[in-house]
Parts: structure tokens; C-alpha cells; sequence
């Protein structure tokens, strides 16, 4: 009998020791340092250590989201104005201009606009105006790139970091960053705008525009408001290529504002921005928010170009063209003729998604509490696009995937690692590899 009695104490501690030490290794894994630790290092051996401890603790996809939304809260940053900043990028520093207004008082986050600048101007040159006529009450960037040739990916890749750099560190509201520019800083609003539609709450191009190749990439803007001012007597800028682009947008009731004036200025005509559009557009700045998770996402895409846009991601494409324009640090880019790919994805019905498109080999879904439920299964379906003319007509509906989505610690943090933006958090994704190409 006291031998039972001894063997059932020794099994108790033993026990009890056991819930102290795996109660002990919970206490010990420092969430927020794991997720720093995550975010901070170049290391894919690191990332994946922590991915893993994370996963052994059982870490809840709200717990993290919760830590990588305080991370953006941040202070006001130094008011006024700072013009001889610079940015490092790709082993090149790049000057910068940046505004930042007086606080108002509460934890409030400000919206930024960034202006680019035309040709033979600056970030130094150009904030000055700008940051009067936003009546100094939001954050102005104004980046400078060699002769403002802002169509060139290297200054495309410069501005993305440059912005994200300034939201993570300043009391930016990643939903209300608008992109504008005036001239060659027009082609760079639209160019850099198509491409990343979802990063902007608008886009604000001025006296320029951009040839009838890429105009195919305008479908990317089906949630991105666009406010274009264009002089009609603009001798630089052709005056029909910007109403093509508002009929084009018009045609497909995208939300575009075109402004044409018929001002003449003393030194190029009416290539530039009259003060007398400046109230009107400032008002279109105060009433726009980025449109997040939107029920119908587009995209057109080629080689270069394959980056998520909202939860929708084209990752394989059939003989795919590289476009891409010369610039200073680019002047013979690698470029290759081919097909443009076309994605159209929907949202249904709770958990009801249908995807349609042309030159198609793989595609991503990205899904979060917000667009599912985690609880049922999530049916995506898939059909052959074509386009005649300007009519499109859907081919036969195929089931691509028909089961629940099971939430990945990795999908949530390489996504926030990639962007940076507390406002674009999906817990999961489902790639989708078609038996053959949609074409």
C-alpha cells in the first residue's frame, strides 16, 4: 500500500513538473521579439526557425496580426519641412524632399501625397508649392531621380521603397497615400500606379500621359480613383491621348475625374498645373480612402509585372512579354515581345469565388476573416476569357478547388514582411495550377 502511495506522489510531481515546464516554454517564447526577429532578419534559415517556434506554440493568427498593427503606430515624426534627405537604394543614394504638418492633437494618422517631379526638377524644387496647396495639413514626399524618368524600374523600385520607409517610420495612413506627378512625373503616376494599383488611395497624373501600348494596364485600376488634369493646349502631351484614357476608364466605369483646361502658360503653352484646378483637387485628396478587399479585382500583367493586386495574384503567365521603358541607370533594359495576361477575379457569395482570364498557367487567392469563413468550405472556379472586340465572353466553368483553407503563420508575416502595411493582412492562400493554360 505505501508503495502504491509513493509511486502515485512520484507520478503526480511528475506530472505537475511537467505542466510547470511546458507552461514555462510558453511563458519564455517572447512573441513580439520572435515576430521583430522575423522581420528584421535577410536570413531564410532565421525566418523559418521562428516560423516554426511560433507554429509549436500554438500562436494565434489575431495575436500576431495584433503586434504587427501596434508596430504602426508611431509618433508625429519632426514637423516642417526637410528637403536634403536621402534614401539608399541598390547601393545608390536618391535625395528626397518630405513635409510633415503639425500634429493634430490626437493619435490621428495623416494622409501623404507623393508628387514626382518632370524633367529638369527635383524633390527640392517641387515640394515647396505643393505643400502650400495642401493647405499644410498633410505629409508631402517628393523624391528626385535623374531627369525624372520615373518609368524605369530602378526609380519605380526606389519610389515603393521610399514610401514604404516613410509609412513605417512617420504616422502615415497607409489608406489615404495618393500618387501624383506633373510631366515625365504624369508617366511615372500612371506607369507606377498601374502596376501597383492597391498601394494607393489615388493616383493624380498632370499634364502627361502615356502611349496606347499601355493602355492595356488602365484595367488595373478598377479600384483605384484616378484624378487627371490636362491642358488642351499642351504642346508636349498630345491632349487625345489623355481623352482616350478617360474614355477608356469612362467605358469601364472605373471612378476617374477628368479636368481638360484652356490655360496658356507663358513658357510651355498649357503644360502644367493651373492654380485654379488646385481647390477642386485638394477637395477630390480630402475624400478618398483606399478601397480594401473590394469584391472584383483586374489585373493585366507582363513578365515584369506579377505582384499581388488586393488578394489576387497572377503567378505564372503563357509567353508573357517584358515591357520595359530605358532610363539613366537603365538604358538597355532586357525586353521581350509576347502576350499580356489577363486576370479577373470575383467574389460571389461567402465563399463563392470565380476567376476568369487569358494566358493563365497559375494563380494565387490570398484570404482573410474578412472575405471567408474559416469554418466552410471555399469553392473557386475557373474559366477560359476571350475577348472579342469589346466584348468578353466566358468559356466553361471549371471547379478549381473545393475544401476549407487552413491558416498559415507564414502567408501572414511573409506577407506583412513584403509590404509593410498593417492594413493588408491575409492569413492564407490558395495557389491554383491549371491543367492547361487558359488562352
Amino acid at each position: 500500500m505505501n508503495t502504491l502511495k509513493i509511486s502515485l506522489i512520484l507520478l503526480f510531481v511528475v506530472a505537475c513538473s511537467a505542466v510547470q515546464e511546458s507552461g514555462k516554454v510558453r511563458e519564455t517564447l517572447d512573441i513580439k521579439s520572435e515576430v521583430d526577429l522575423f522581420l528584421s532578419t535577410q536570413d531564410p534559415d532565421v525566418e523559418t526557425q521562428v516560423l516554426k517556434r511560433l507554429q509549436s506554440g500554438q500562436i494565434q493568427h489575431e495575436t500576431i496580426k495584433s503586434i504587427l498593427r501596434a508596430r504602426a503606430r508611431k509618433n508625429p515624426g519632426p514637423v516642417g519641412l526637410q528637403k536634403n534627405l536621402q534614401i539608399t537604394h541598390n547601393g545608390k543614394n536618391y535625395p528626397y524632399a518630405l513635409f510633415l504638418p503639425e500634429p493634430s492633437g490626437s493619435d490621428e494618422k495623416i494622409p501623404l501625397v507623393v508628387i514626382l517631379h518632370g524633367l529638369g526638377g527635383s524633390g527640392a524644387n517641387t515640394i515647396p508649392a505643393w505643400v502650400e496647396r495642401l493647405n499644410k495639413k498633410v505629409a508631402v514626399l517628393c523624391p528626385t531621380y535623374p531627369m525624372g524618368a520615373w518609368w524605369a524600374r530602378p526609380a519605380e523600385e526606389m519610389v515603393l521603397r521610399l514610401i514604404d520607409q516613410v509609412r513605417e517610420k512617420y504616422n502615415i495612413d497607409s489608406d489615404r497615400v495618393f500618387l501624383a506627378g506633373l510631366s515625365n512625373g504624369a508617366i511615372g503616376a500612371y506607369m507606377i500606379g498601374m502596376f501597383y494599383p492597391d498601394r494607393f488611395a489615388g493616383l493624380i497624373p498632370i499634364a502627361g500621359s502615356i502611349t496606347p501600348r499601355y493602355m492595356h494596364f488602365l484595367v488595373n485600376l478598377r479600384n483605384t480613383p484616378i484624378y487627371m488634369i490636362q491642358g488642351a493646349h499642351d504642346p508636349i502631351f498630345p491632349i487625345q491621348l489623355s481623352r482616350r484614357i478617360h474614355k477608356i476608364l469612362s467605358d469601364m466605369k472605373y471612378p476617374v475625374r477628368y479636368r481638360e483646361h484652356g490655360e496658356r502658360g507663358t513658357a510651355h503653352g498649357g503644360h502644367f498645373l493651373p492654380e485654379s484646378e488646385v481647390p477642386a483637387m485638394v477637395e477630390w485628396i480630402g475624400k478618398q480612402k483606399r478601397q480594401l478587399n473590394p469584391d472584383v479585382v483586374r489585373m493585366t500583367r507582363e513578365g515584369n509585372h506579377l505582384g499581388a493586386i488586393h488578394w489576387a495574384r497572377l503567378i505564372q503567365g503563357q509567353n508573357l512579354a517584358l515591357l520595359e521603358l530605358p532610363g539613366p541607370e537603365s538604358p538597355n533594359p532586357v525586353k521581350r515581345d509576347g502576350k499580356i495576361a489577363t486576370l479577373f477575379a470575383t467574389r460571389k457569395g461567402q465563399n463563392q469565388f470565380e476567376v476568369m482570364g487569358q494566358h493563365i498557367i497559375k494563380y494565387d487567392l490570398y484570404f482573410n476573416s474578412e472575405t471567408i469563413d474559416f469554418d466552410k468550405p471555399v469553392t473557386i472556379t475557373t474559366q477560359k476569357l476571350q475577348i472579342h472586340g469589346s466584348t468578353l465572353i466566358p468559356g466553361e466553368k471549371k471547379t478549381s478547388y473545393k475544401k476549407k483553407v487552413e491558416k498559415d503563420l507564414a502567408v501572414l508575416l511573409y506577407g506583412y514582411k513584403n509590404f509593410r502595411d498593417p492594413n493588408r493582412l491575409y492569413d492564407a492562400r490558395v495557389s491554383i495550377l491549371l491543367e492547361s493554360t487558359l488562352v
